[in-house]
């Protein structure tokens, strides 16, 4: 049973290839590839499909022409194949004929570099020779000989005689001349050669550059557990879950100036007079002291004692019409309180309240006769209850700043319910309701509790996750403020305080880049990004190729920079 063949075009890449391969149905199978195919341009191509064609479990054999070829194809552990080759013709008599004198052998012309310095170098050679004139660098055809006319014996001419024997002056004129053609070619060749060997060195030595940048895969980590912290513990115990911890036991003071927010309303008071109704019935008796008079929240007293306030009349029972001759004399008033918002228009109604009589508002009630004026505000500052009570508040807050300042020189975090406080001594220069601007307080106070460096915090959670990792991952933690704790419990007798811990981080995965940029040399951007993404534990790769221009990787490992970096 014959083995089918698969010829192969000079462009097929590994890929191309493979999928060729996976559409024959017999193990075995022919690869057919010619001279300077894409495969052929470097050994690891042929390393990549050997790997592919034992995936696919089929024999494949190589056969080529290409000497080079055929050596990557052993190297990769591919058989070879040849053509059969043919016999010598046999003679059909014994007739000789005359053997003629051996050529002599002409040394092959070499066969065209290929590559993209090949490339680079051939386009380069092309401008030289737009540039510079065929015959100076001596790349172009040379003229065809010149052969004299042919001479007819019976009528020589002077024309063919001197065409085949010159004048010696002028052989030695020619013979001058050459030389001095030939040195200024030679001048003119070296420096086209060292111009572009500096063009080369600067296009594929000095400006190329790679850079790499890999994404290894990474895998989110969260965590919850519980976490001691004791004062008697020494070291860390990610297995138990202890930390060692420090007693905390400061006595400490805290004084500060604070300004009064109270304010006590000393302006002028409003005064003016009032006409007081009485539907009583019955005269009454008003006193100054127990008589207040109400509108709109602001209050007023009488500047004098009302005796024998005698009972309105109504002028016409019918309509309700006051008789206002019924009425008694106006009656002065003054604003409990100053201020301007105590001034009333005239014809006001107020209530009138009385510690005997009561309120009855439809019996007993004023109007202002004329407008009730001369209130003015103006405040005086004092010291509130509310301005001590914060200047308390934020007194306790500097004194714990106190401590934990102390402790944060040591790298030390006393954490919120991880102490407790006692009752604080609290003292103010000034008391409540005491007419001053500002005011000094003081506080005294003891605090207690149970101190832990955050590095242990930190380092206790990596030891515990790093446990259930692989051996090919790292524990990142991508934000530290997203450890969050918690106090949830504290026993101040024993030194121990037990936190709420949540984690979050991530795991990402090991890669190894050492020597890797050797293999990397030559190499076009597709080529490396399937290197460098056959490794299991890199995500992505981002490729970056300068000058601009440039599509293969720099022929030197020093201009290819790999870094890795996580998302």
């Amino acid at each position: 049973m014959s083995i089918p063949s698969v010829y192969i075009n000079l462009d097929d890449d590994v890929s191309k290839v493979v999928i060729r391969l996976k559409h024959q149905s017999s193990s075995q199978v022919v690869l057919v590839c010619p001279k300077r195919c894409f495969l052929f341009s470097d050994s690891i191509n042929l390393r990549l499909l050997k790997k592919q064609v034992d995936l696919l479990g089929k024999e494949v054999f190589i056969l080529t022409m290409d000497e080079r070829g055929q050596a990557f194809a052993q190297e990769a552990g591919f058989e070879l194949k040849y053509l059969p080759k043919a016999g010598s013709p046999k003679a059909f008599s014994d007739v000789t004929f005359p053997t003629r004198a051996p050529a002599i052998a002409q040394k092959p012309a070499p066969e065209p570099a290929s590559g993209p310095l090949a490339d680079a170098a051939s386009g380069l050679k092309n401008i030289v020779q737009k540039i510079v004139p065929a015959k100076i660098l001596g790349l172009g055809s040379q003229p065809a000989p010149h052969h004299p006319p042919a001479v007819k014996v019976w009528e020589p001419k002077m024309e063919v005689i001197e065409t085949l024997f010159p004048k010696t002056a002028d052989i030695k004129q020619n013979n001058q001349q050459e030389p001095e053609k030939s040195h200024n070619r030679k001048i003119i060749t070296g420096i086209v050669a060292v111009s572009l060997i500096l063009v080369l060195l600067l296009a594929f030595v000095v400006l190329p550059k790679a850079t790499i940048v890999v994404y290894p895969k990474i895998q989110p980590v969260a965590r919850d557990m519980e976490i001691s912290v004791s004062v008697n513990a020494k070291d860390l115990d990610p297995v138990k879950l202890v930390m060692p911890g420090t007693a905390v036991n400061e006595t400490v003071m805290a004084t500060d100036k604070f300004q009064s927010q109270g304010k006590n309303q000393v302006g002028n008071k409003a005064t003016g007079t009032v006409k007081i109704y009485n539907f009583t019935k019955l005269p009454i008796n008003l006193k100054a002291l127990t008589t207040v008079l109400s509108v709109g929240g602001k209050t007023y007293n009488l500047v004098n004692d009302v005796m024998d306030l005698k009972p309105t009349l109504y002028s016409n029972a019918r309509t309700k019409e006051v008789d206002v001759n019924s009425l008694g004399d106006s009656v002065d008033i003054i604003a409990t309180t100053g201020g301007e918002d105590s001034n009333l228009p005239q014809g006001t109604r107020l209530e009138i309240s009385n510690q005997v009589f009561g309120s009855r508002p439809l019996l007993l009630y004023a109007k202002s006769d004329t407008e009730i004026t001369g209130g003015t505000t103006r405040y005086l500052s004092i010291i509130s209850q509310d301005d001590l009570d914060t200047a308390k508040t934020k007194l306790e807050d500097e004194a714990l700043k106190q401590v934990s300042d102390k402790l944060g020189a040591s790298g030390a975090v006393l954490a919120d319910g991880a102490y407790v406080e006692s009752p604080p001594q609290f003292t103010s220069d000034n008391p409540v309701l005491a007419q001053t601007p500002s005011f000094t307080a003081t506080l005294k106070t003891v605090i207690t509790g149970v101190s832990f460096n955050k590095k242990d915090l930190t380092n206790i959670i990596f030891q515990r996750i790093s446990q259930s990792l692989d051996s090919n991952k790292t524990l990142e933690q991508s934000n530290p403020d997203q450890t969050v704790y918690k106090v949830k419990t504290l026993d101040i007798n024993n030194g121990l305080a037990v936190l709420e811990v949540h984690f979050e981080g991530q795991a990402v995965y090991n890669v190894d880049l050492h020597n890797i940029a050797p293999e990397l040399v030559g190499k076009s951007q597709s080529q490396v990004n399937e290197i460098l993404r056959s490794k299991a534990e890199i995500d992505r790769v981002d490729i970056t190729l300068a000058p601009s221009w440039q599509k293969y990787f720099p022929f030197f490992a020093s201009k290819i920079q790999i870094s890795t970096s996580t998302p």
